[in-house]
């Protein structure tokens, strides 16, 4: 393992094992896996109540965009980069259970919302526990697992946000079609409630639930390498991480743009395509919500264990660069998908093809997350996740639903465009995913074969 510095000690260390005890790394997996669950559902739920949150709070697609995407996203992203520092410094599933416990208490307070900046400042308050959530993941996963095994893991633990964006939207359809007709619910203690307020003042609270299993998972003891001396924890300094990223930025730019254009498609997508069944076939919004649920449940948890598994196996070949380019293969079969799922003629046809979409878009939370897990040491795998998801949500959340909302309001003025905003955003950001990725394949390389593959 290279040094990150000239100017940092060159130490000698014994090389620590790799990895704990099979059943401890996988009981932790499943406890990840079911705190991730928790965090789609809190946060994907907004996407079935646009047209009650648009009546009631005087909303354009656009502003609706914000609280969806920038309002929780921008949150994620900025408190993500301190967050990652703390994740390679203090106890991760202390730092986790703290983020639990925020988001849980932010989505509940969302039903309390009664204007366009309280549902704001809310989903920000949801963004910045989240913002917990990834840098701890990915961590963790890399020192539970050896490098050949880690993709499969992340494909395991990645399937959660899938399932818990599917649940989300089904959960969530089940009470929009409960309440359908009632625009307010009398409860007590609480008083008159808007009916799409109940939907998070009933998926915020069941996360806490989690908070004891997360405890209870096993912190393994950071690894070391040539930058930090034997038998500390001690994280390197910022200037030295910063001196990592100069090094090879042209692989870190490739693989954070491939993996947030693919974000973008995904988030995108997601966020309006219940709306668009309705816009576009007259499809009730709660059973568009349940196709849609359903759809992303099955197709990703498909497309994310495919990912995991035939990355794996490339680099298993020996092919270094195997997550980016596995990456740009995905992006390249999802652009057929995103052309035809708009323009389809049938609702079924459309979900279908949006299905195969999301299939292909799913592989890059696998491997996302383990490419940047290759490009840096062990030691700063908290930050450089920070620093990724800071790219990957700041942009990829927050502009991929804005920008079919900007589209729709803007260039076509006209709600019932929103297929249109669709067919031109989707195959676009699809395609420029491929060609980026596509660009960074050879320094990815160069930074894997300096010394900075995974350990």
């Amino acid at each position: 393992m290279q040094q990150l510095s000239n100017s940092a000690p060159r130490v000698e260390t014994q090389p620590a094992p790799i990895g704990i005890d099979p059943k401890a790394a996988w009981y932790g997996v499943g406890v990840l896996f079911m705190v991730q669950i928790f965090s789609f559902m809190d946060r994907q739920a907004l996407s079935l109540l646009i047209v009650p949150i648009k009546s009631d709070l005087g909303l354009s697609d656009t502003e609706v965009s914000l609280l969806i995407g920038l309002g929780f996203a921008l949150a994620y992203a900025v408190a993500g980069l301190p967050i990652g520092r703390m994740v390679d410094r203090v106890s991760r599933p202390h730092l986790l259970s703290a983020g639990l416990a925020l988001w849980s208490a932010s989505t509940f307070m969302c039903g309390f919302a009664r204007s366009f900046a309280q549902l704001a400042l809310a989903r920000s308050g949801v963004g910045v526990g989240e913002a917990t959530g990834t840098p701890v993941v990915t961590s963790l996963i890399a020192d539970y697992f050896p490098p050949t095994r880690r993709g499969i893991a992340f494909a395991v633990f990645a399937v959660s946000a899938y399932l818990g964006t599917g649940l989300s939207l089904i959960a969530g359809s089940a009470i929009v079609h409960a309440l359908a007709g009632r625009a307010e619910v009398s409860l007590p203690v609480l008083g008159a409630i808007r009916s799409w307020q109940i939907v998070f003042l009933i998926l915020g609270p069941p996360g806490v639930l989690v908070i004891p299993f997360v405890l209870s998972l096993r912190e393994p003891r950071r690894k070391t390498t040539r930058a930090v001396a034997p038998g500390t924890d001690e994280a390197p300094r910022l200037r030295q991480v910063l001196q990592h990223y100069r090094r090879h930025w042209r692989a870190f730019v490739g693989q954070h743009a491939a993996s947030t254009l693919m974000a973008m498609l995904f988030y995108g997508t997601g966020a309006w395509a219940p709306e668009f069944l309705r816009r576009t076939y007259d499809v009730p919004i709660a059973s568009a919500g349940v196709a849609v649920g359903l759809t992303t449940m099955l197709a990703g948890t498909a497309g994310v264990l495919s990912g995991g598994l035939v990355s794996d196996r490339v680099l298993r070949r020996g092919q270094t660069d195997a997550r980016l380019r596995t990456t740009v293969f995905a992006a390249l079969c999802a652009f057929p998908f995103a052309v035809t799922f708009p323009l389809a003629g049938h609702a079924a046809l459309a979900l279908a093809l949006l299905g195969g979409m999301i299939f292909f878009t799913s592989t890059i939370s696998t491997t996302g997350s383990t490419g940047v897990q290759e490009l840096v040491p062990p030691r700063i795998r908290g930050t450089a996740s920070a620093v990724f998801l800071f790219v990957f949500n700041g942009i990829g959340l927050s502009f991929g639903p804005m920008l079919i909302a900007v589209l729709t309001d803007r260039l076509f003025a006209d709600n019932a465009m929103l297929w249109a905003a669709l067919a031109i955003a989707a195959p676009t950001m699809s395609l420029a995913a491929a060609i980026v990725g596509s660009s960074g394949l050879r320094s990815y390389r160069v930074c894997v074969a300096a010394g900075m593959s995974p350990a």
